[in-house]
Order: C-alpha cells, then sequence, then structure tokens
C-alpha cells in the first residue's frame, strides 16, 4: 500500500470505534492440557531426558517450552535409547509403533487424547464385525496414520471430499462404516458423512460425533463473529488441522479476510489498517500466552477487547496414569496391592485363628468376610503411608488388618435386608446369603471387635500411648461423626439435599475411614505438623473422590466387573452423585479433587509417587 494512501485510511479510522471480538471457546481444550501435563509430570516425576515421539500437540511455541523443560523430540521410536521415559502423542499411534516401542523396553506412557482413542475403539470394533471402515480425514495427519494403524492395511479408506466418496474402489451393497478425523471440519463432514449414506445402504456409525467437542465449539463460536468482522485472526500453527479449519470456517461464515497467525510476531500494521471490527480466536493447541501478546498488541493499535457470549467447557479428562513407567514392586501398583493383600490376609488369618472351643461356623464367616477378596485399598494407605515416612511395615500391615476388618464389617451390614439388600458382592453370595442374618451380623460384630484388639495389642506398636490414639481414632472414624453418622444421613437425608449435604456425607461415609488410614500412619511413623496437616488435606479429598467414582460406577459401571448389583439408587430413589450433580458435574469434581490431592502431595516430591497412584487408581477405577 502506498504511503499516501496508508495515512488517509489510518486519518479516517482515527475517530471510529475500533473492536475485537473475541470468540469464545477458543485456546487450549482438555485433551491438550491433558497430553502436555503428561509430558511435564513425566519430566517431575523421573527427571530429564523425556523422550516424546512427534509433537506431543500441533504447536511450535507448546514444543520449544517443554524442550526446555528437559523433553526430547523425535520423530520415530527408533531413535529414542533403550529403556528411556517416552511419551506418544496426543494424536494417537498405530499399534506397530507401540509394539516396536515394547521390543525396545521402552517405558512408555500413551498420552493419546481421549476422543482419539475412542475412534481408535470404534475402527477395531468395525473390523472385528466385518465391515470396511471409511475414514473421513486428512491423509497424511498423524492421527489419521494412527487410525490406519489399528487395523490391518487396506481395512480402511480415507477419504476427504464427497468426490473421494464416488471414487472408492467398493461395491454399493459393501457392509461399512464410518469414522471422522477429530479436527475436520464440521460443515465438511455433514456433507461427506451425506454422502456416504447416498452411495452404501448398509451403513453404520458412531453413536455419537467423532469430531472432538473443542472443534465443534471452537468452530460454531467463528462463525457467530465472522460476518461482523472485516478480518478474523486464528492464532495457531501451521501444522495444525484445527487451526486451518477455523481459518476455512471463516472465510466460509463471511469473515471478509482470514489469516493463521501464530503469535504478535506475525502480526503487521497493514494487516488491521483498514479494519475497524477484528475477529481473533485460537486453536485448541494453541497456548494462552500467544493469545494474550496478540490482545495486547491489538490493543496498542487502538483496539478494545469484547468477549462474545459462547459455550462454556466443563469437559476434564482424568489425567494420564505414569503407572507404566514404574519398574519395581514397590511402584507397579498391582504388584504393589498383591503382596500387601496377602500380607494382610495372613495377619487376618492370625487374627481370626481356630482356636478350639470358638464357634467355628463364627470363625468361617468372618474369614469369608474379610478375606473374602477386595482390593485392600485402605490397608494399602496405611502401608504406603507409613513407608514414606519412614515407618515399620509389620506395624503397619496391622493397622492395615484392623481397618479391613471395620470395612468388611460395615460391607456385611451394608449388605443386609434392612440396608441395601444384596444378594451378590464381589461377584459371590453375600454373607446374609451364604449363612443367615444372625451369623452375618454377629461375624460384622466380632470384626469390629478384632479391629480394636488388633490395634491395641502391643505388637501394632511399642508406645502404649501410640496404639490408645489409633484406637481413639478408629473410634471416632466410626461414629456418629464418622461412618455410622454418613450411612444415617445417607438412608435419611430428610429430603433433597444440597451439594454441601453430599460432600458432608461422602466426607462421613466413605472418607472418615480414608482419613483414619493416613493417620494411622502417621502415628505409626511420626512426622511433623506442616507434613501431617498436607496428608489430611490428601485423605480428606480422596475420600470423597472414592465415593464419587462409587456414584458413577453405580450408574455407568458393568455389573459383571463391578461384582454386584448396580443402578441401586436410582432404582430406590436414592440421592447421590449422580443426582446432585450429574454424570459431568459428578466428573469434573472427580477431576478437581484428584488435582488437589496431587497438590497435597507435591512438597513430598518422587516420594510420595505410590500416594499419587493410589488417587489415579481411585478416578480411574472400574470396581
Amino acid at each position: 500500500m502506498p504511503a499516501d494512501q496508508h495515512d488517509e485510511i489510518s486519518k479516517g479510522l482515527a475517530g471510529a470505534p475500533r473492536t475485537v471480538l473475541l470468540a469464545n471457546p477458543r485456546g487450549f481444550c482438555a485433551g491438550v492440557r491433558r497430553a502436555i501435563a503428561a509430558v511435564e509430570d513425566a519430566i517431575a516425576t523421573y527427571g530429564p531426558p523425556v523422550y516424546v515421539r512427534r509433537a506431543i500437540v500441533h504447536n511450535r511455541q507448546v514444543v520449544e517450552r517443554l524442550e526446555r523443560r528437559g523433553a526430547i523430540f523425535v520423530q520415530d521410536i527408533s531413535a529414542i535409547p533403550e529403556g528411556a521415559v517416552t511419551v506418544l502423542s496426543a494424536h494417537g499411534s498405530a499399534q506397530g509403533v507401540k509394539d516396536e516401542a515394547q521390543r525396545r523396553r521402552l517405558r512408555v506412557v500413551d498420552a493419546v487424547c481421549p476422543l482419539v482413542a475412542k475412534i481408535h475403539s470404534e475402527v477395531a470394533l468395525w473390523h472385528r464385525l466385518g465391515r470396511h471402515i471409511v475414514l473421513v480425514g486428512h491423509l497424511g495427519h498423524p492421527e489419521i496414520t494412527g487410525t490406519l494403524g489399528q487395523v490391518p492395511a487396506g481395512s480402511i479408506s480415507v477419504v476427504a471430499t464427497p468426490q473421494e466418496v464416488e471414487a472408492l474402489l467398493l461395491e454399493k451393497d459393501t457392509a461399512i462404516a464410518y469414522a471422522i478425523q477429530t479436527t475436520f471440519s464440521v460443515s465438511d463432514a455433514a456433507e461427506i458423512v451425506g454422502a456416504i449414506k447416498l452411495r452404501f445402504a448398509d451403513c453404520q456409525g458412531p453413536r455419537s460425533s467423532d469430531i472432538c467437542y473443542a472443534t465443534t465449539n471452537r468452530q460454531a463460536a467463528v462463525v457467530q463473529i465472522a460476518s461482523r468482522c472485516d478480518i478474523m485472526l486464528i492464532v495457531g500453527d501451521r501444522t495444525s488441522s484445527n487451526a486451518r479449519r477455523l481459518t476455512e470456517t471463516a472465510r466460509g461464515a463471511g469473515a471478509k479476510q482470514s489469516y493463521l497467525i501464530e503469535d504478535a510476531a506475525d502480526l503487521t500494521g497493514q494487516m488491521i489498517d483498514a479494519a475497524t471490527v477484528v475477529g481473533l480466536s485460537a486453536a485448541a493447541s494453541a497456548p494462552e500466552e500467544a493469545i494474550t501478546q496478540v490482545c495486547r498488541w491489538l490493543e496498542a493499535k487502538g483496539f478494545s477487547l469484547v468477549e462474545t457470549p459462547g459455550v462454556e467447557e466443563h469437559i476434564r479428562f482424568k489425567p494420564v496414569s505414569l503407572a507404566s513407567l514404574e519398574t519395581d514392586v514397590t511402584k507397579s501398583f498391582a504388584g504393589a496391592f498383591a503382596a500387601a493383600r496377602k500380607q494382610i490376609d495372613a495377619v487376618l488369618e492370625d487374627a481370626i485363628g481356630r482356636t478350639p472351643g470358638r464357634s467355628p461356623r463364627l470363625a468361617e464367616a468372618m474369614r469369608l468376610a474379610a478375606m473374602g477378596g477386595g482390593k485392600r485399598f485402605r490397608a494399602m494407605l496405611i502401608l504406603t503411608v507409613t513407608q514414606m515416612l519412614g515407618g515399620s511395615r509389620e506395624q503397619a500391615l496391622r493397622a492395615g488388618a484392623a481397618i479391613e476388618c471395620v470395612h468388611a464389617q460395615s460391607l456385611v451390614h451394608d449388605d443386609l435386608p434392612c440396608m441395601d439388600d444384596d444378594d451378590f458382592r464381589r461377584g459371590r453370595p453375600t454373607l446374609h446369603r451364604r449363612f443367615d442374618e444372625a451369623t452375618a451380623v454377629l461375624a460384622g460384630d466380632a470384626l469390629l471387635a478384632l479391629a480394636f484388639e488388633t490395634l491395641a495389642d502391643p505388637r501394632t506398636h511399642e508406645d502404649g500411648a501410640v496404639r490408645a490414639g489409633l484406637v481413639l481414632s478408629l473410634s471416632r472414624a466410626i461414629g456418629q461423626d464418622g461412618l455410622a453418622g454418613g450411612q444415617m444421613m445417607d438412608l435419611y437425608p430428610g429430603g433433597t439435599i444440597s451439594r454441601k449435604q453430599l460432600t458432608e456425607c461422602q466426607s462421613r461415609k466413605t472418607g472418615a475411614l480414608f482419613r483414619f488410614a493416613v493417620e494411622a500412619g502417621t502415628a505409626l511413623a511420626g512426622c511433623g505438623e506442616e507434613e501431617r496437616r498436607r496428608l489430611d488435606s490428601f485423605a480428606q479429598n480422596l475420600g470423597v473422590l472414592f465415593q464419587l467414582q462409587d456414584d458413577i460406577l453405580d450408574e455407568t459401571g458393568e455389573p459383571a466387573v463391578a461384582g454386584k448389583a448396580l443402578r441401586k439408587d436410582a432404582a430406590r430413589g436414592r440421592q447421590n452423585a449422580m443426582s446432585v450433580m450429574g454424570l459431568e458435574g459428578a466428573a469434573c469434581e472427580a477431576e478437581r479433587l484428584l488435582t488437589q490431592c496431587a497438590e497435597a502431595l507435591a512438597p513430598f516430591g518422587p516420594a510420595a509417587a505410590p500416594l499419587l497412584e493410589i488417587a489415579r487408581f481411585a478416578a480411574r477405577r472400574d470396581h
């Protein structure tokens, strides 16, 4: 533009209001945050270097920031030293890549976005059912490459236009199923799916849209404002598919001009001098700092920022587990639980005993209740806290056996006809069905007494004051202010309960025993006041998190996996997290609690990794 013309435009706009319409939502999505956190967590826990196959997300600034923290990005598994900590990208990886990583004995964390993993599962299922898959997406994109690698070659055809659908060398009566790249254009996908259904009579698709909620929401937000804008700016990396789709969407929705920029460095005065209204959005992989830079640059040019209304995103994904990085039995979650279960059962067998003159029927009922399977979650808490603080494993096992007696007693009573009236527990007949109600009640009473007997025994701790403290703490945990009080709140809520009342009920009914477990570990090992406070905060959040996941599983779980009847609360009109918060609200709250667990443990450093893994297990378990 000639200098004199540029000056005239600037003068003409000097008195005009200049506005930036900020699209909502914009920027990072839950999947991107989760993937970046996976790399950061791996570096924080195991130290640099951590190798990442391909860009964790499509954004140069994100990659460079992670490189400064100790990540090394490679294009191929073969470039990673054998045995190294390795993170696979959010775009998903072919099965062959995972097989090669296993052959090289890499310690792999798969940070695949859950929405991409959903497509992988769908594609594998359609293939097993004998259907040819038509995959809507851009050939060569990492997500498409990873999806192609889930099934044998030739099982999938990739199309990106209706014309490519017509050109497929498939008979019209071919049984097909379609899937869609998560970052594909919503409007283009609808057109292509229409062409697929028109051509193939025997056609099936996903139950819910494959296109990422973040892609859908960001495209809709751009459509909402594009026609009002002189130019549309999309912050994002040029390698990002969803960034390019946003740019195309803006043009298609009426923006006079649309630019894809990485950050403020890509802006020029000539680009915006003739504009009165600028639209601004950002790809799901664009970092907030890049968006902020652009906003500050525009403000310096005289623009006012205006937030536009849009969809509020509450989606949260569970953090990527680092469990696959662990090597020894104390760090291997399954191994740690198996070892603890065996040792706890030995303590319980010795405590119940086979003394002549005692009722064999009562002893057998106690064994079935206390030693009939179960995760030993509460005992593992005592054991893990005690060992983290340098205490005795043998003493922790005895305290663990005591809490398992209490937990078993609570389950026996829960299952009775006057309570939850359950016929099965852990896939086997409940105690009152296996024996009778009287035996079940007495076995529960005996287990409760055995818990206190075990804690009071000098073998649990040489200091009588410590043992007395344990007895007092457990009494409070199961009494009016603990488990029993929480059960009464659950059974007799007195009307519709609030979210606060629900949390209080969960904190007593489930959380009290979790708090005792952590308190027992600190009592057996000893620790400072600040450490005790942080561990108590961890226990408080963990107990509510555990009960939240129970409520979620009651609604969404499988009875065969859970080993008990589900959907009971809804059937009986009982209130739980599902009725108070809804599934999405409960899932978001569980994510928040898991984050708080991690924050409470952060000062303990790598020593708290087993405790953090326990919290992650509580959040992702399926039984």
